[in-house]
């Protein structure tokens, strides 16, 4: 959520306070790092950041120097700690302070990769973020900082001010840093462009959900963001096309030439508008153009005609553009559907609260049905993956004439407590259940598609399996051509117990299980649930690896959009020496890690050449002068 206020009745509301503010950090006595001295390490590999080592400070009252200039004071009860860029005033325990200060250093590297450059003065400044524990005392922190306002979103960040205000609005984990995650893309768009008016709505909201859709690895201490394809809500993407299944809508339809024109909203659009325009290296060129345009010419408030024309000219016609964004929207297919509260992840496995406020389990659907060929696609479960099925689980294949699923199920948290599994052939909150009962029991439940009911009690063996390899068990389904063969397993590699079921389905139970979704069930307590489903994914790289922050892991992105850029902004006199260049980029962006390196170093071998070849065009000046300045720019 983002807030205007305007500059006048800033200086008003806060003219009074600052006297007082200064004493009362002059009284702490305690003196606030500059950034170099609170250093972070992490190993950048793509869209995910690790975490080698950070160091955060807590400073107490004493107000850090952050791009908030003297607007943001101290309020009672709140503590304020620092990082290498943020400064964050909470009253949240000294742990969660710091644990919300490493995601944002994490973050950070994506930060300047979403918005195409660095904030200035970050050897001096810091970002401000106000995190309070509760509605109440973010209302006070407002207040201490002159702003009176009532809202019950999760998140508001104020234009004059560059600050990031924010309160636990919810339960879940992943919520609440998805809060974070998208107030503090809002922050940095301030810090950089003093405005959000700059650009569209859908944009300036898009732009922070598609950062802020992560996924973090708790034990990794590794943040993957721009995620696509993942679970948890809130769940843009699933909504979005269910949205384009209701109700098509296309670019021109959230574009209009004018202020006044009548516009499609919804974050679920603004989402999917700035997935598509990201996650395809061509398209992504271009929309960084018409970014950076908008925001090299701040038309506050009046972008509207320039964004329009800019994107029709980009894209070759308003029409090309929404054929193209309705073919790939129809193409497009999510993984996910959230049911019924409440699940986490945490890394590939999700964990359930399993405490259902309405049906009989907690429930998250898994839209890949078994009898489906698998298909590959980039942006599906688009977060870093166990690539390899673990022994627990066996041999998983969807598509066959006799397909099987399967998943890991964690009842480290709750031992032996409630139940956990999978359902088959769901029809919203129908389906065949086949679920753990804790240390106790195999389920398989077919009430729902006019089957019966069956328990199986797990042997003494398979139970101290489980007590012995942290309450960890692999669950294997079958859909045979006469019955569903159910196999549950525990134990270490060579050392496994297992129990084997089996339950016979008619020809019209085995069409629906065949043909109808997945899902996830949890009941009676925290349970994790790893699914292995057959989606093909390309083998997962290295993440300690250092990758530069493009979705393609591309070292020359950079350069590819110096050149793409220049060849724009030269129009039909750009050489055929500019031109053979972006075409080898572009065609090497998505190749392989070795065709990527020869052709940034072709790049680098041709560079003279092509910066004689502009001079010599015949050009606009200003032209000219751009695309040699693109060219030679130093990386942010």
């Amino acid at each position: 959520m983002k807030m205007r206020l305007g500059m006048i009745g800033c200086w008003q509301l806060l003219g009074g306070l600052l006297l007082g503010n200064f004493v009362a950090a002059a009284r702490t006595g305690e003196t606030v790092p500059p950034p170099a001295e609170t250093p972070v390490e992490i190993v950048v590999s793509g869209r995910s950041s690790t975490l080698k080592n950070i160091t955060i400070r807590k400073v107490g009252q004493t107000i850090p120097e952050t791009f908030s200039g003297k607007r943001v004071k101290n309020a009672e009860g709140f503590t304020w700690y620092v990082s290498r860029h943020y400064a964050l005033k909470t009253n949240h325990s000294e742990e969660r302070a710091r644990h919300y200060l490493t995601l944002l250093e994490l973050a950070f590297p994506h930060y300047v990769e979403l918005f195409g450059r660095e904030l200035p003065d970050l050897e001096r400044k810091r970002m401000a973020i106000i995190y309070a524990k509760d509605k109440k005392s973010l209302e006070a922190a407002l207040k201490s900082d002159g702003i009176s306002w009532n809202f019950n979103g999760g998140g508001i960040t104020y234009e004059d001010y560059n600050a990031a205000y924010q309160f636990p609005s919810g339960g879940l984990q992943y919520h609440l840093r998805y809060i974070l995650l998208h107030e503090c893309a809002h922050l940095y768009q301030l810090c950089l462009a003093e405005r959000f008016s700059h650009l569209p709505g859908w944009w300036v909201e898009g732009v922070a959900d598609t950062l802020a859709n992560h996924v973090w690895d708790e034990s990794a201490k590794r943040l993957t963001v721009n995620v696509v394809d993942k679970p948890t809500i809130n769940n843009f993407y699933d909504d979005a096309l269910r949205r384009f299944q209701r109700e098509p809508f296309t670019p021109s339809a959230v574009n209009p030439k004018d202020a006044k024109s009548k516009t499609l909203g919804g974050r679920d659009v603004g989402f999917l508008l700035v997935t598509y325009f990201t996650t395809d290296v061509e398209r992504s060129l271009k929309y960084r153009i018409w970014r950076d345009e908008l925001l090299r010419l701040k038309l506050h408030g009046s972008y509207h005609e320039r964004s329009h024309s800019l994107l029709d000219e980009l894209f070759g016609s308003w029409a090309k553009l929404d054929e193209d964004f309705t073919r790939w929207a129809r193409a497009r297919r999510s993984s996910f559907h959230y049911v019924e509260w409440g699940w986490e992840q945490d890394g590939d496995k999700l964990m359930s609260y399993g405490f259902p406020n309405k049906g009989t389990h907690a429930q998250t659907d898994l839209l890949h049905p078994p009898g489906a060929k698998p298909v590959h696609d980039p942006l599906l479960m688009d977060y870093p993956r166990q690539a390899e099925v673990p022994a627990l689980v066996g041999l998983v294949r969807r598509g066959t004439d006799e397909p099987s699923i399967g998943c890991v199920l964690g009842f480290r948290i709750n031992p032996g407590t409630g139940q956990a599994g999978l359902g088959l052939g769901v029809e919203e909150r129908a389906s065949w259940r086949v679920l753990v009962d804790g240390n106790k029991r195999l389920i398989l439940d077919g009430t729902d598609l006019g089957a019966g009911k069956q328990e199986t009690p797990l042997p003494e063996s398979l139970r101290k399996a489980i007590a012995a390899n942290g309450h960890q068990v692999g669950l294997t389904i079958k859909i045979g051509k006469e019955a569903i063969e159910v196999s549950l397993r525990a134990g270490k590699p060579g050392e496994m117990s297992e129990v084997k079921t089996q339950v016979p389905v008619t020809k019209q139970q085995r069409d629906r299980l065949l043909a109808k979704p997945l899902t996830l069930l949890s009941r009676g307590g925290l349970h994790f649930i790893t699914p292995f489903i057959d989606v093909p994914i390309h083998p997962e790289p290295d993440l300690s690896v250092s990758a530069p922050p493009n979705r393609w892991r591309n070292p020359g992105d950079r350069q590819l959009y110096a050149v793409y850029r220049s060849a724009w902004r030269l129009g039909d006199r750009a050489p055929a020496s500019l031109i053979a260049q972006r075409e080898k980029m572009l065609a090497a962006a998505t190749a392989s890690a070795e065709q990527q390196g020869q052709a940034l170093a072709a790049f680098s071998a041709s560079l003279p050449q092509l910066l004689a070849d502009i001079r010599k065009c015949g050009a606009a000046e200003e032209a000219v002068t751009d695309a040699l300045s693109s060219l030679t720019a130093r990386a942010p």
